[in-house]
């Protein structure tokens, strides 16, 4: 039986029915599988359970701050606010992977391509040289961090978002907007002329599950860990796990994640760990 708890999303549990020496990290789905399987390692040396939920960045540093949740978890790098108000670990780097659905034979789009096809000034796959099913878009919510990354690499905002100035430059009302990773990649493998955006790491792990899903370069630079790490792939995010300064609950923790086991889970998951 696990000995960690996983909350689906939009499962609510009141702080009664965790024990008192459980933490609770909250956020983001890329980060999430790194938790979950050092959750058990942990647990036996520690004897302390992980409890671990998604729900997006924005939602793990809501629910850090009203403390609903010790540790969030944040996939994207963090504000000089945020870095000046918290404490923070980061742990791995990662990649925003431009990914469609196996079928399509393109392979490489320019930078200019990408913002057309998300822009909605490219309408159809073969504006960009692919004999391919109709153009469907896949964007994810404004709460995801993957949305934030992409809206900083391509100079477009996603038109849910609030108070935009008059001449931000948008991406297309028609695009579908995912949750989750997993939301995201079982879309593509689904819907033979999508394209989405999704993290690096998790799209290779599905591929080689079998998904018939396709990485894309960008300007012909794939995002490998070599590329990642040496910043020759131009959409990456840092990841961070992020607490409130002075939580004692979270200091063994935050040691703990400095030893071999962590990073061995990190480098198994195909993120790209940092030195601590």
């Amino acid at each position: 039986m696990k000995i960690f708890l996983i909350l689906l999303l939009g499962v609510f549990l009141n702080a009664e029915s965790v024990t008192s020496n459980t933490l609770r990290l909250s956020g983001a789905t890329t980060i999430q599988p790194i938790i979950e399987k050092i959750a058990d390692i942990y647990y036996k040396e520690t004897k302390e359970p992980l409890l671990i939920e998604g729900g997006g960045t924005e939602s793990g540093i809501e629910k850090i701050i009203d403390g609903r949740s010790h540790v969030a978890m944040v996939a994207r790098n963090l504000t000089e606010e945020e870095k000046n108000r918290f404490a923070y670990a980061t742990i791995a780097v990662d990649a925003v992977a431009i990914i469609y659905n196996k079928n399509q034979k393109i392979k490489n789009l320019t930078k200019n391509e990408l913002i057309g096809i998300y822009d909605g000034s490219i309408k159809k796959w073969k504006d960009v040289g692919c004999e391919c099913p109709n153009l469907i878009v896949i964007s994810r919510r404004t709460d995801r961090a993957t949305l934030n990354v992409f809206e900083d690499y391509s100079g477009l905002k996603s038109p849910k978002r609030k108070n935009l100035p008059s001449d931000a430059k948008l991406i297309r009302e028609d695009a579908w907007e995912a949750e989750s990773n997993i939301n995201t990649l079982l879309w593509v493998a689904g819907l033979k002329g999508s394209i989405a955006i999704v993290s690096h790491a998790e799209a290779e792990r599905y591929i080689a599950m079998g998904y018939p899903i396709r990485i894309s370069t960008i300007d012909n630079i794939y995002p490998s860990k070599e590329s990642i790490k040496e910043g020759a792939y131009p959409i990456k995010r840092e990841l961070n796990l992020v607490w409130q300064i002075d939580n004692p609950k979270v200091e063994r923790f935050a040691k703990w994640i400095k030893n071999d086991s962590f990073k061995k889970a990190v480098e198994e998951l195909g993120f790209v760990a940092v030195e601590r």
